[in-house]
């Protein structure tokens, strides 16, 4: 379940909401993952009531996207993410050709954009 906590400026009106999703604990050390985080801003002309509730709805979201493995993640390096995409696609089961050319093109796509961060990735460094 997701946590929300009210952010609240100087005058003590609400103007965002931080949500947390715990992802559980490492299975090798025991210790608590951090958790995906989200912020969601209320528009300015928004009741207190209407912000809340609203908030309970982007939370609902966030939460189901986190399980489903959509939310993004700013510190996950490309490299992470493009090994998550074909594990992914090995379990629903792709052809052996397929599994051979993306093993052949990571290994030339690493090299050059592996280490960069998924939100750091403009169209530049794809030419």
């Amino acid at each position: 379940m997701a946590n929300i906590q009210p952010r609240k400026n100087k005058d003590g009106k609400v103007i965002s909401y931080s949500i947390r999703v715990y992802k559980g604990r490492d299975s090798k050390t025991g210790k608590q993952l951090k958790p995906y985080t989200t912020t969601w801003e209320v528009p300015p002309n928004w009741s207190d009531k209407r912000a809340e509730k609203e908030a309970q709805k982007q939370a609902a979201i966030f939460e189901k996207n986190c399980k489903d493995g959509v939310a993004v993640n700013d510190r996950q390096t490309f490299e992470n993410y493009a090994n998550y995409v074909v594990k992914m696609k090995n379990r629903a089961g792709i052809k052996y050709l397929d599994e051979t050319r993306h093993e052949m093109l990571t290994g030339r796509i690493f090299p050059a954009i592996g280490h960069m961060k998924l939100s750091e990735i403009r169209p530049q460094h794809l030419i």
